[in-house]
């Protein structure tokens, strides 16, 4: 009994799943019917579309130009709604997005319209997140800007940067008067960095305002972007500075010396041109010490020595030297001689000589200071010559007497004579006894 009321109830519990089952495939049938002869409308959205602005020339044939405000030309987002077959294969640039100018509001707003050509009246409700493009709208001008090459970077030790070319210096700009108004010049960077001869290169043009920032608006246009830079790196040395002066001095003046605050150059040029530069060399016409009689101070700009195609290798060296050309007067000193510094010589037998000081006269001199000072009483020798003061006076001997004779000193070439000193010299002859003898038998 048991067993017949389980299988009645077993058979009623798998023939309703059944049922169940059958409900959902036959459901399912229906919605693919339903599906597959109705065409439903939704909604569909885009990002990023572009609006196009007409009749542009309106403002142009007046003299304008226009700037777009805020990006509002791109729509973040468009939406429409269409049937699933069309929304299906539509695409971004399927939808038309306008501005006509013709519809130029008095706050410079024009009215964003759209439209799907390709699909037509099957696409409705075509929006975006904004309604309308804004304008900014100037008076159109025009000017030339100077370029400026900017150098970056830095070349090896030894070489400078001797010239930067630019295949064209002068840049032509248009648009709105604010932007143009606000534009200084325009920039071009080089980048140096291990350049040790000539290099080529290529540099996009910035517009900047006198502060050095960037201007970047899309209504500026350009006649050039960007233009070849060539740049010229040379070698460097140092060379002595050779200073030359001329004139004539004052009277009894020497010239003891020189002092230069620039000594030596680094100078930089065509390694042909270099090498054959070995001193800067001052020309004495911008050193005139004529009628000197003291220490005489030069300014010489050494930039006119320079040969040609030789520059200085320091960027903004001051080329103004400071020369000195060190004056000074000649002195007259007298030093009376000792009779301990004096060599009498050449005397004849049978004369003797003594050396009375009483009226000898000193060796007058003149030079500079610092060669008088070499001329000391204790240390000045001279030399009488009696045999030439004899042949010079007609004497076959000196008499007996006092006579005054002249002493040959020796001096430097630095140390001018003005005077010779003399020296009195007693003469006394020697009696031999044979003389003496004839004298007594006389007698």
């Amino acid at each position: 009994m048991k067993g017949k009321i389980g299988s009645i109830i077993r058979s009623v519990f798998f023939s309703h799943w059944l049922l169940k089952i059958m409900s959902l495939l036959l459901a399912f049938a229906l919605w693919f019917v339903v599906i597959s002869t109705n065409d439903p409308v939704d909604e569909k959205r885009f990002q990023n579309i572009k609006v196009t602005l007409l009749n542009t020339e309106l403002l142009a044939d007046n003299g304008q130009v226009y700037e777009i405000l805020d990006s509002t030309d791109i729509l973040r987002t468009v939406t429409f709604d269409a049937p699933r077959s069309v929304r299906n294969n539509i695409q971004p640039e399927d939808i038309i997005a306008v501005a006509d100018l013709t519809n130029l509001t008095v706050t410079n707003t024009v009215e964003i319209r759209f439209s799907c050509p390709k699909y037509g009246d099957q696409v409705q409700n075509i929006s975006g997140n904004i309604e309308y493009v804004k304008l900014n709208i100037e008076k159109e001008t025009r000017k030339t800007v100077n370029i400026i090459c900017n150098q970056t970077g830095s070349v090896g030790e030894g070489y400078i940067v001797g010239d930067v070319n630019l295949d064209r210096n002068r840049l032509e700009i248009q648009g709105p008067e604010s932007a143009i108004n606000e534009i200084s010049r325009a920039e071009v960077d080089v980048d140096v960095t291990g350049i040790t001869g000539t290099s080529t290169a290529s540099g996009r043009i910035r517009l900047v305002d006198e502060n050095g920032n960037e201007i970047n608006r899309a209504s500026v246009s350009r006649n050039l972007d960007s233009v070849t830079i060539t740049v010229i790196v040379w070698n460097t040395k140092e060379v002595p500075v050779v200073y030359n002066y001329f004139g004539t001095l004052a009277e009894d003046c020497q010239v003891t010396g020189m002092e230069a605050s620039i000594e030596t150059v680094r100078i930089a040029g065509p390694t042909e041109t270099l090498n054959n530069v070995t001193q800067l060399e001052v020309q004495g016409e911008d050193i005139n010490v004529t009628g000197a009689d003291e220490d005489h101070m030069s300014i010489v700009h050494l930039g006119k020595y320079l040969p040609k195609g030789i520059y200085f290798a320091e960027e903004n060296f001051e080329d103004a030297a400071v020369v000195k050309i060190m004056v000074e007067k000649a002195e007259e000193k007298k030093i009376p001689l000792r009779a301990e510094n004096i060599q009498v010589i050449n005397v004849p037998e049978g004369v003797t000589y003594e050396i009375v000081g009483s009226n000898s006269t000193p060796l007058v001199a003149k030079g500079l200071a610092g060669y008088m000072a070499l001329l000391q009483s204790s240390t000045l020798s001279g030399v009488v010559d009696v045999g030439a003061w004899m042949e010079d006076s007609n004497l076959s001997e000196p008499p007996e007497g006092e006579y005054s004779l002249p002493v040959n000193v020796s001096l430097l070439d630095e140390q001018e004579k003005i005077s010779t000193p003399v020296i009195v010299l007693r003469f006394t002859r020697v009696q031999d006894d044979d003389e003496g003898a004839d004298t007594g038998e006389e007698g």
